[in-house]
């Protein structure tokens, strides 16, 4: 059960990173809520050094969450090397502190690196906070050095299309996204 805990705060974690394209942060006790994995089958193999959670996989705490088809997390020397989630898509959102819109996510892929810090989203990505938003094939980010790219130069795939929005006299963009 301890192992589910571990896994499920690294992956957890890797939510957070989504969200940080965006100058916002999660509600300040998500941190401190309990860490729950749903699917409908879990599977830990020692000898590959991997745990693979499929069908409606949810992993939740506090105001973060993130769904997916299946979830892979591979371990490396007893640390976690690598989590892969996909879906069609994978969505993810996340509530922030204060009175702003949700962060949602979504893409056909997304990968994170514990050890360095990277997340990647792929395929269809998009990330968003009421009608704010990046899309591209490609978007990444480095939390260790707060570098967030988007588009993958050279694959001829979609262009990066980001849309921000002017606030409004009441200091928030408008709240009617439709998506």
């Amino acid at each position: 059960m301890s192992r589910c805990l571990c896994l499920g705060r690294i992956v957890l974690g890797s939510v957070l990173l989504w969200a940080v394209g965006y100058p916002v942060l999660a509600l300040n006790n998500d941190s401190k809520q309990p860490i729950d994995i749903e699917a409908n089958n879990a599977t830990y193999d020692e000898r590959k050094g991997e745990t693979v959670y499929v069908g409606d996989v949810r992993a939740a705490q506090g105001s973060l969450e993130v769904r997916g088809d299946r979830m892979v997390v591979f371990d490396k020397g007893g640390k976690t090397d690598k989590i892969v989630v996909t879906g069609n898509p994978t969505r993810l959102k996340q509530t922030p502190d204060a009175n702003k819109d949700e962060i949602r996510g979504r893409a056909m892929r997304s990968e994170y690196f514990p050890e360095t810090g990277i997340l990647i989203l792929y395929e269809q990505a998009e990330v968003w906070q009421g009608q704010n938003s990046t899309t591209s094939d490609r978007i990444e980010y480095d939390i260790k050095n707060g570098l967030f790219k988007a588009g993958n130069p050279g694959s001829g795939g979609q262009r990066v299309h980001v849309r921000m929005q002017p606030e409004s006299s009441s200091g928030s963009a408008d709240k009617s996204r439709k998506k």
